[in-house]
């Protein structure tokens, strides 16, 4: 791995785009590696777009400026879509992780991105069906365990989700999150 492995989510306040950052963190943490999670605000209200990071390494990461040349860019939004601000600082490398029931053929059009690796996954419908109501940010841990098993494998994610959910959910809503997450693994489309 390069000095950092970075990570970029794009979504809305309200979509669990935050605490999806701040878990991924707290769940690659337990595999030994140094992690940083944190937000970057726009104006600060539910449906407003916003931006949260991810760094992981194998040293000591200091610095918290927000991610510039993403190894992967996380659309919690579909919405979103459209934004400059998706394919800001992206490489031919760069692996798009997208909460859309499309095809994945027809995202990467939408997106306007070539070589870049594309995985799409119903994280909307997964929330839906799991909690009936749209939070995606478990289902899209998933696929990144799936685009990303370099960083964290799908056991060692459920493992570290499992300790981490325990601590501010009761069980019915971990042995929820945790099947997200495996539904997010499972039903991500590559491309």
């Amino acid at each position: 791995m390069r000095k950092f492995f970075e990570v970029r989510w794009h979504g809305r306040g309200g979509q669990g785009t935050v605490t999806g950052a701040k878990s991924l963190s707290e769940a690659v943490q337990g595999t030994g590696k140094y992690v940083a999670a944190f937000p970057e605000y726009g104006p600060e209200r539910r449906g407003a777009p916003l931006r949260a990071f991810n760094r992981f390494a194998d040293e000591m990461i200091r610095i918290h400026t927000p991610v510039q040349n993403p190894d992967v860019v996380i659309v919690v939004d579909p919405t979103l879509i459209g934004s400059p601000d998706l394919l800001e600082g992206i490489t031919p490398d760069t692996i798009f992780i997208v909460n859309t029931e499309k095809s994945a053929e027809n995202t990467k059009q939408s997106l306007s991105i070539n070589s870049q690796k594309l995985y799409t996954v119903p994280a909307n419908k997964i929330s839906f069906q799991l909690f009936n109501k749209e939070i995606p940010n478990s289902a899209l841990m998933g696929t990144f365990a799936k685009a990303c098993g370099n960083i964290i494998s799908i056991d060692k994610l459920l493992e570290e989700s499992e300790q981490i959910f325990a601590k501010n959910l009761g069980s019915e809503l971990v042995d929820r999150n945790l099947e997200a997450i495996k539904k997010g693994y499972e039903s991500g489309e590559e491309i």
